[in-house]
């Protein structure tokens, strides 16, 4: 008989990609784990996974296998967890960029009976945690292609060019070809030295690659947006960071290009949980109302 214990190894190893990992999930020895994963090979009579130096690898036995229990296999944890403790907090581990929680989620959270622990960071090394079930969930700003992941569109940012409020542009702004020539001699201020927003927004909008080192790299986005306002450069910034301080004068618009230079965010999250509690909540959260 296949005991529930193979499955929930078998689970875990599918999860995590190591023997290793899954033991500090399952909190079992890697032995343990190990023989779990050999017995319900023997029970079902196939290879489950390929032994690789570092990582555990499904074969199409296991991943049709994990395709059936998977869900059914979460249910009957969510009943074990959840029995007697309909009065529990639900816990909420969300990975996401700083800025975008800040100005677009703080706001949105209601902490009734749910905690929320946060983590920062990009999106590649967020997805990592994702996959590694250290994350529910992560706000991402580009889709890295996982078979185990799914992705919920969520927002779209589009990106501006801005600069000190009162410094004025000695041209006619509608001139792209004299703006972006004029544009090359001015500072600026980038995420990373790599330039990676603002030399995509010059490439769809000027049509050619924008060749400058930065005065400043900063690589916090709302600290790019009060550099800029201390009048220290100029640079490309999404919307939602701009749009009031542009109200307000603390920035200036030098262009919000007819072609709009956009970027898709998402909400990312193991397809085994798309029923969860916590994705639920999330999706509830994120897609409730308008940014």
């Amino acid at each position: 008989m296949v005991s529930f214990e193979w499955y929930r190894s078998f689970i875990e190893v599918y999860r995590v990609g190591t023997v290793s990992g899954a033991a500090q999930v399952l909190h079992l020895t890697q032995p343990a784990v190990s023989q779990h994963i050999t017995a319900l090979e023997s029970a079902l009579g196939g290879l489950l996974f390929q032994r690789m130096p570092r990582r555990m690898l499904p074969t199409e036995a296991g991943k049709r296998l994990y395709n059936r229990i998977a869900s059914a296999i979460e249910a009957l944890e969510s009943v074990s967890m959840n029995a007697g403790l309909e009065n529990a907090s639900l816990l909420i581990r969300l990975g996401t960029p700083q800025e975008f929680f800040v100005e677009q989620i703080l706001s949105r959270i209601k902490t009734q009976n749910t905690l929320f622990s946060i983590r920062f960071g990009l999106a590649q090394e967020l997805i990592e945690q994702l996959l590694n079930n250290q994350l529910d969930g992560v706000i991402a700003t580009q889709k890295i292609a996982k078979s185990e992941l799914e992705y919920q569109l969520i927002f779209e940012e589009n990106f501006w060019l801005v600069g000190p409020p009162e410094r004025e542009i000695p041209i006619v702004q509608a001139d792209l070809s004299s703006l972006s020539t004029w544009l090359t001699q001015q500072p600026w201020i980038a995420y990373s030295d790599e330039l990676p927003i603002i030399r995509r927004f010059w490439r769809v909008v000027f049509g050619w690659r924008l060749d400058v080192n930065p005065q400043f790299v900063i690589p916090d986005l709302r600290s790019i947006r009060a550099a800029i306002a201390h009048g220290l450069g100029y640079s490309v910034l999404p919307d939602y960071l701009c749009r009031e301080w542009i109200a307000d004068g603390r920035l200036n618009l030098v262009l919000q290009p007819t072609k709009a230079v956009a970027n898709q965010i998402w909400l990312t999250y193991r397809k085994s949980e798309r029923q969860s509690q916590q994705i639920t909540a999330l999706l509830d959260l994120l897609l409730s109302s308008t940014f």
